[in-house]
């Protein structure tokens, strides 16, 4: 990781916003790609004057929901037979049961999405699925990266030397958040279920 920041502080600000949208775009498509480690690392080249701070925000901002997006309207296209030919043969009524979940707090949980970190492709892929409005999910998605974002760089910039704090608070909240988001849905299914069960 410090290798990573010296290696951008000598790159041009024009490099290095770019490098700040791909990641913010990519790690929506391939989940892996430490998205918000690169992000922070771009506030702390805006705590240093490196790079202008509305700019940084514009561009990771531009990135996460045109990544999102991406997502979506593949999904919203061929998602669900992508879904069930490639990865889930036999399991199509699940499938069936969460765009239902979807299509009822889709909207609620694309505005939270950014801040599950592990469950953000998948939002979107079952938003896409469960043929939400376009527009509506651009402005669900826009405010919840914006809040994301923002959040980030102003942390990440008042922290300036000791960024590297936000960076281990970070991965202990995607741990926590992701598995708290997981336990949530499989209650709220149990629930249904049993109740489900008690109505026959």
């Amino acid at each position: 990781m410090d290798s990573a920041l010296r290696w951008m502080v000598h790159l041009s600000p024009l490099v290095v916003y770019l490098l700040l949208f791909v990641s913010s775009y990519m790690e929506n498509i391939f989940p892996p790609i430490p998205g918000d480690t690169v992000v922070v690392i771009g506030a702390y080249l805006v705590g240093i004057g490196k790079l202008n701070i509305f700019f940084a925000f514009f561009v990771t901002t531009l990135g996460s929901i045109m990544g999102f997006m991406t997502l979506f309207f593949l999904s919203f296209v061929y998602g669900t037979s992508i879904l069930e030919k490639k990865f889930f043969r036999n399991y199509g009524s699940s499938i069936r049961k969460v765009e239902l979940w979807f299509e009822k707090y889709g909207y609620g949980v694309i505005l939270l999405n950014r801040f599950l970190s592990g469950a953000r492709s998948v939002i979107s892929i079952f938003a896409g699925i469960s043929k939400l409005k376009p527009k509506k999910v651009f402005i669900y998605a826009t405010i919840s990266c914006g809040f994301w974002n923002f959040f980030l760089i102003y942390i990440g910039y008042k922290l300036g030397e000791n960024w590297k704090v936000l960076i281990g608070f970070m991965k202990r909240y995607n741990k926590y958040s992701l598995i708290g988001f997981i336990l949530i849905l499989a209650i709220y299914f149990l629930v249904k279920i049993l109740f489900k069960n008690n109505k026959k």
